[in-house]
C-alpha cells in the first residue's frame, strides 16, 4: 500500500491523535469501538503516529464511543424530522459511518486544512456537507436546515478556545437552535496551564496551547450561565467503563481529586422555543 504524506501541524495535526487510538482499539477482543476505517487510514498515513504520540491510550475511545451511543439515542427520538448531526472540528472522525443511519445529515466543520485532509482521506458521502471554517464562525449554522433539532458535537475542540469564545458559541447555539443537544468535553485548569507552557507529550510532540480549562464541580455553574442551558449528564473519562480505566476511576473515588483533576465528557441540552 502506497502511503500518504499530509502535512498538518498546530491544532489540525491534533486530528491524528483520536484516529491512531481509534484504530489502535481494533487490536483489542474486548474494543469499544469498531472502526476499521480508523486502523485503515493509519496504515494509509506516513506519519510517526507512535513516535509522536506515544503508546495508544484509551481517552479518545471512550469519547468516540460515548458520542455514538448519544447520536444512536438521538436517531432513536427524531422520527418525524430529519436527524441532523453538526460536528464541529470533526478531523479525521469516522462516526458518520460507525453510525451508518441513511436518515443521518451529517455538516462537518472544521478549519480549511483539516477539511482539505477529510477530503483527501475519506469517502465521499452523499448525506455528509463539509463547511470550510472556525466554529467560531456562525456562517455553519446557515448550513444547518431551519426544521431541524440538531445535535452538535465538538468532541476534542472547545478547549483550545478561550472560555468567552465557548461561552459565546454556545449562546448562539442556543438562539439559533432551540431544543438541540450538544456533546463536548473539557481538561481541568491545571492540564490548560501545562499546556500554555509548551507540554510535551512526547520527545517529538508538543500539544498546542489549550486556554479553556474548568474543574469539574464548576462545571454546573459555567452550563446555568448559559441561558436556557440544562445539563443532561457529566461524566468523567473514567465512569462509562471503568474496568478500561482502574487507576483513573480510582482517583476519581477521592472528590478533591475528581475535582481538580478529571477530564469530562458533557451532554446538555438548549430548552425548546
Amino acid at each position: 500500500m502506497q502511503q500518504r504524506r499530509i502535512a498538518l501541524d498546530g491544532v489540525p495535526e491534533t486530528m491524528l491523535w483520536p484516529l491512531w487510538n481509534r484504530a489502535a482499539e481494533m487490536e483489542r477482543t474486548d474494543r469499544l469501538l469498531e472502526d476499521p476505517m480508523a486502523a485503515e487510514l493509519v496504515e494509509r498515513i506516513d506519519y510517526d503516529f507512535l513516535g509522536r504520540f506515544g503508546k495508544p491510550t484509551v481517552f479518545h475511545v471512550i469519547r468516540a464511543r460515548v458520542c455514538d451511543d448519544l447520536i444512536r439515542n438521538y436517531l432513536a427520538g427524531e422520527r418525524e424530522r430529519e436527524p441532523v448531526v453538526v460536528a464541529l472540528g470533526d478531523g479525521l472522525e469516522t462516526q458518520l459511518w460507525r453510525i451508518g443511519d441513511e436518515r443521518l445529515q451529517w455538516i462537518s466543520v472544521d478549519v480549511p486544512e483539516s477539511i482539505r485532509v477529510r477530503r483527501e482521506l475519506l469517502p465521499h458521502h452523499p448525506r455528509a456537507t463539509l463547511v470550510s471554517g472556525s466554529a467560531l464562525n456562525w456562517a455553519w449554522m446557515d448550513a444547518v436546515p431551519s426544521n431541524a433539532r440538531p445535535l452538535i458535537t465538538a468532541a476534542g475542540l472547545l478547549m483550545y478556545f478561550k472560555e468567552d469564545d465557548v461561552r459565546s458559541l454556545l449562546t448562539e447555539i442556543a438562539q439559533r437552535f432551540p431544543g438541540a443537544e450538544v456533546f463536548f468535553d473539557t481538561i481541568p485548569p491545571f492540564f490548560s496551564q501545562r499546556s500554555m507552557k509548551g507540554l510535551k507529550v512526547t520527545k517529538r510532540y508538543t500539544v498546542p496551547p489549550m486556554p479553556w480549562g474548568i474543574k469539574m464541580n464548576d462545571l454546573p455553574a459555567f452550563i446555568h450561565s448559559i441561558p436556557q442551558l440544562t445539563p443532561i449528564r457529566v461524566q468523567t473519562y473514567a465512569d462509562p467503563w471503568p474496568k478500561r480505566m482502574q487507576f483513573y476511576k480510582m482517583l476519581s473515588t477521592i472528590t478533591s481529586l475528581r475535582n481538580a483533576l478529571a477530564g469530562c465528557l458533557v451532554h446538555v441540552q438548549f430548552s425548546p422555543a
